[in-house]
């Protein structure tokens, strides 16, 4: 990957250490006292065809605590269609898990979720149907950047269904495990130059991601062909398992989401955009970007946190 090359305007630089010094001139201790919280239990669980359905239950505990909020002596309860299926078990820390069940389309599920002392809890969602994509290309090169990097460029051909779609959109490739590392490294496409009219209408541009989504507003119902054009640039992550079939080719992953998870999806790229954390708050050259929380997006009903479903399809694309 190319290196960042950063240009120092010695006025602005000026201006932010001024604002630096006053704001640590004005600073003091203050005494953070025990506050009420709501005694709730936390639901987060993301299901797919291709996976053993599986929630993590958890509680809310105060900010000032050290509890463990873990939740190992939970009833989960799963329903397909408003009918009784299975008790999930509990493997290790809060996670419970179906031993059989793997999500089917089109289909409704339901967790629900008993522990004593506290008030049940309920979450819905639908697994969508699955939408493939049909034709795709990367190419490297065909225009550059100032610094004569070469934007990549991919297209992708969507065929969309007659009912109202979500998706997620993601572009990668991947190193194997090898003689030095027993983990793969998924490399995140990121940093549109030029993005499709879709993408810039509805995938929160504005903020710092590298997974997309959209509705097909746009298209509802008929073929898609999304072109973006992105600079030499990716996010790396570490997984104990392929996202894609091959290594170092290029992926287009193309996920079909519920309603529930393009609203969740949404919500939380704003809120993590607009966290007083990491380098954001330990360097004062950024103090002037930070913003006010965003609430995230629920669908549990009497707790928190989120139930939603999706369903993948992963493409190999041809090199142009």
């Amino acid at each position: 990957m190319p290196g960042l090359l950063v240009e120092f305007d010695m006025h602005k630089i000026g201006i932010y250490f001024i604002a630096f010094l006053a704001l640590s001139a004005c600073t003091r201790e203050i005494e953070l006292k025990e506050q009420d919280y709501e005694k709730k239990l936390v639901l987060n669980g993301l299901i797919c065809p291709d996976s053993l359905i599986s929630v993590r239950i958890s509680r809310t505990i105060s900010i000032l605590s050290n509890e463990n909020p873990i939740i190992e002596n939970a009833t989960v309860l799963l329903y397909r269609n408003e009918r009784y299926i299975e008790t999930l078990q509990h493997e290790k820390n809060g996670i419970y898990k179906s031993e059989t069940i793997y999500p089917k389309a089109d289909s409704i599920y339901t967790i629900q979720v008993e522990v004593d002392d506290y008030p049940t809890i309920r979450a819905t969602d639908t697994v969508p149907k699955l939408i493939n994509i049909i034709y795709g290309t990367h190419a490297s090169g065909n225009s550059y950047d100032e610094y004569g990097d070469p934007h990549q460029d991919y297209e992708i051909v969507i065929d969309d269904l007659p009912e109202k779609n979500f998706y997620e959109l993601f572009f990668i490739s991947q190193n194997f495990p090898n003689e030095y590392s027993t983990k793969y490294y998924i490399n995140f496409q990121i940093e549109p130059v030029v993005a499709d009219p879709v993408l810039r209408s509805d995938s929160e541009l504005d903020f710092f991601n590298f997974t997309y989504i959209f509705s097909d507003t746009f298209f509802n119902g008929r073929r898609y062909c999304m072109k973006n054009k992105f600079l030499y640039a990716c996010v790396q992550s570490v997984s104990s398992h392929p996202y894609a079939p091959t290594p170092y080719d290029h992926y287009a992953i193309l996920r079909t989401t519920s309603y529930s998870y393009y609203n969740y999806r949404k919500y939380w790229i704003r809120h993590s955009n607009n966290q007083q954390i990491g380098n954001k708050i330990d360097d004062p050259l950024f103090m002037s970007l930070i913003g006010d929380p965003v609430s995230m997006y629920s669908n549990v009903e009497g707790g928190y946190g989120i139930f939603v479903a999706y369903n993948q399809t992963c493409y190999k694309l041809e090199e142009q």
